[in-house]
Parts: C-alpha cells; sequence; structure tokens
C-alpha cells in the first residue's frame, strides 16, 4: 500500500472518530475513569515518545538554517507553547460561557460566538493533523497505524468535551466542519508538485504538541487519586510505548 493511500486511509478513520463521537449512541455512552485514563496515556506516551523528540530533532535543523522566529531561540518549544497557551483560552472561554449562560436562565451550552471559536481553533488543529500525517516519511507519524491510535482515542474523549460544551450546534455543524479540517490539510499536504520542507513541518508538529498536552491534561485525565486510573494510564502507555519501539526500524 501506497503512503497516499495509507496517509488517507488514517485521516478517514479520524474522521470516522469525530462522526461517531456525536452520535446519540455515543453521547449517551458514560465513560468508565480507567477508559479515560488509558487514552490518556497512550495519548501522553505519543507526545512524550514520538512528537517531542521529533521537535528536538527539527530544532537542531532550523538552528542550522536560521531559525523560523527572528531574535528567538528554540522556535519550535516556543509554537508548542503558543498551541498550549491557545487550547487553553478555548477551554477557558467555553466554560466561562457556560457559566454566563446558566446565570441568565439558558441551556447549559455556549454562547454561538465561543462555538466559532472553539470551532476554528479545532479546525486548525485539525487541518495541522492531517498535513502532517500527508507528509511522506516523516517520523513523528510513523508507523501510521500507531499514530492514527494516539489521535483517534484523543479525539473520541475530546469530542466528547466538545459536545459537552456546545450540544446540538457540535452535533449538526461542528463535527463536520473538522472532518473537513483533517481532509483540507490532507490535501494541501498531497497537493501535486508541493514538497513539505521541514520549516514548514516543524511548526505544524509544534502547534500539534502544545495542543495534544493541554488536551491530554483537561479532557483525558480523570481524577488520579485511585489506583485503578493511575494503573491503567500507566499499563496503557507502556503497552504503547512496547509496542512503538518494537516497531522501530531495528527496535
Amino acid at each position: 500500500m501506497n503512503s497516499e493511500v495509507s496517509s488517507l486511509l488514517v485521516v478517514m478513520a479520524l474522521a470516522c472518530v469525530h462522526v461517531y463521537a456525536g452520535t446519540v449512541s455515543a453521547l449517551h455512552r458514560r465513560w468508565h475513569a480507567r477508559t479515560l485514563s488509558a487514552a490518556a496515556g497512550i495519548s501522553v506516551a505519543y507526545v512524550f515518545l514520538e512528537l517531542m523528540p521529533a521537535l528536538a530533532e527539527d530544532q537542531v535543523g532550523l538552528e542550522q538554517d536560521g531559525g523560523l522566529l527572528p531574535l528567538v531561540d528554540r522556535d519550535v518549544y516556543v509554537l508548542a507553547l503558543i498551541g498550549l497557551v491557545v487550547s487553553l483560552w478555548v477551554e477557558t472561554a467555553a466554560r466561562s460561557s457556560r457559566r454566563r449562560q446558566r446565570r441568565a436562565g439558558k441551556p447549559d451550552v455556549t454562547e454561538l460566538g465561543v462555538f466559532w471559536l472553539s470551532v476554528v481553533s479545532f479546525f486548525i488543529f485539525n487541518a495541522a493533523t492531517g498535513y502532517a500525517v500527508a507528509s511522506p516519511g516523516d517520523q513523528a507519524v510513523e508507523p501510521l497505524w500507531m499514530f492514527a491510535l494516539a489521535m483517534g482515542l484523543h479525539t473520541l474523549v475530546n469530542d466528547h468535551s466538545l459536545v459537552e460544551h456546545h450540544g446540538e450546534k457540535y452535533r449538526r455543524i461542528g463535527r463536520w466542519l473538522l472532518v473537513g479540517g483533517l481532509l483540507v490539510g490532507w490535501s494541501i499536504g498531497r497537493a501535486p508538485g508541493i514538497e513539505i520542507p521541514a520549516e514548514v513541518l516543524a511548526p505544524v508538529l509544534a502547534y500539534l504538541a502544545g495542543g495534544l498536552i493541554m488536551n491530554i491534561l483537561r479532557h483525558e485525565l480523570p481524577d488520579t487519586d485511585r489506583t485503578t486510573d493511575v494503573a491503567a494510564f500507566a499499563i496503557a502507555a507502556a503497552v504503547y510505548a512496547v509496542l512503538l519501539f518494537s516497531l522501530r526500524p531495528g527496535g
């Protein structure tokens, strides 16, 4: 199977998670804390064992080429921090909006402006994801099925939170726009004649890393004062790490 077909299948699989997460059956399913911990463990293992080392390599190469941001060292880490701060801002805005709605005696969902802020933010995040998947041979998303597993679990839990924040607006409009973000990013990455240089892909991966870390911390981790939750987190992270290392060339 060539890389184009493989990357398209990954993007379509992630799109299917968005579609499923907004269905009635998914919305009425109560997620056990252990399940959330396991999903978080896999996502954390991906961030620290794949994405962060890839960023470190990108930073070395970018420094040799003069860097991305004028007068700023450690460019990719600055961009990762920006991704984290943007994700935190969007989450805080959503929670504040719901509080205002409750105080006004309205349904416990976000206002329209905050809904669009969230959708635009996650559209960009998904476009970055699709773009990264489309980049041939990039080690941060290889093997693709392992990347799909980590991102798929992250997407499933995160979408559950988006439905909680935005209600019917997300089910009717939001999830389909996020699917479109994946496809737009993938299409740009696979456009004929376009080669993705490191100085372009590096900020994409940095933005992904920052957003992933924030979403893991905020959406995926349940209360960790129960040993079973911590065990599920650790076991899932360890299993994913073992699989990741065993699939590496020479592993």
